[in-house]
């Protein structure tokens, strides 16, 4: 089993690798806004990437816990109580601390008691003895183009995977875990471990309130929702080949499909 030290792929390499590689994100984006707007978005490169809303506490958390506090303090900064970017004084500071990213006083409290919650929950040892952190999976499919998935944390023979999600509402944290395609991407990084012998047999999303006094849940996704996924993701992945083998990007479908509707109306309407 090869696993890509962060050292030689760093995020950045990871997110800016599609067309070549793709992962959750790129599969889901071509399923969600269709097969123009991703040639667009992948290979064109004319639609930039937007990070969504909270993303920037949410890496900042992800770098403590996964890449250390020096690493962290590399990267982050918190802006303090008084610090007005307008000043003079607020100008030395920004410029003292140019090419990190400013976090909020509330924003660097929260990320302590988060890390605080996660480093007590009841998988840490094993994260902290048996696990490697920010290694990236990749493996060449038949259809031009590869896979690649970056657990937070992987165990070392590739059987446990642990990654670390924020929320602002535990008490719904599985439809949002389903909502945002969690269970796809569990289901990327268990076939490119398949494909080099491995056998993914649990994978845990560490669940961290973002609020202060944060509390931390553990959740298993079940494997017969990973392997669902997978089988989406062969469906998207077999069409993106399909257009890139074609070089066609229709915006248009060949036929009326069935209004999709939520589950809760059929079994309301049944």
């Amino acid at each position: 089993m090869q696993l890509i030290h962060p050292s030689q792929y760093s995020i950045a390499d990871y997110h800016k690798a599609a067309p070549r590689w793709l992962s959750k994100s790129s599969l889901r984006d071509f399923q969600e806004h269709g097969p123009a707007w991703w040639k667009l978005r992948y290979i064109d490169k004319v639609i930039p990437g937007r990070r969504p809303d909270g993303a920037l506490q949410g890496l900042a958390l992800d770098c403590l816990l996964t890449e250390g506090c020096e690493e962290y303090s590399r990267r982050f900064i918190v802006r303090e109580e008084g610090i007005d970017l307008r000043t003079k004084e607020g100008k030395a500071w920004r410029a003292a601390n140019e090419g990190k990213e400013i976090l909020s006083i509330n924003d660097g409290k929260i990320i302590e008691d988060a890390a605080e919650a996660v480093t007590s929950c009841c998988v840490w040892n094993d994260i902290e003895d048996n696990c490697l952190a920010q290694h990236t999976i990749q493996w060449e499919t038949t259809l031009g183009f590869g896979l690649q998935s970056r657990p937070d944390w992987i165990r070392k023979d590739g059987s446990v995977i642990y990654d670390l999600k924020k929320t602002c509402d535990l008490a719904n944290f599985g439809r949002q875990a389903i909502n945002l395609g969690y269970h796809l991407q569990a289901a990327v990084a268990a076939w490119c471990l398949r494909q080099q012998g491995a056998t993914l047999q649990h994978v845990y999303l560490v669940a961290v309130e973002w609020e202060r006094g944060a509390r931390c849940m553990v959740y298993e996704i079940p494997m017969y929702a990973i392997e669902h996924a997978e089988a989406q993701m062969y469906d998207i992945a077999k069409d993106i080949g399909a257009c890139m083998k074609s070089n066609h990007w229709t915006t248009w479908q060949a036929e009326p499909e069935p209004l999709p509707i939520p589950e809760w109306m059929e079994r309301k309407m049944q």
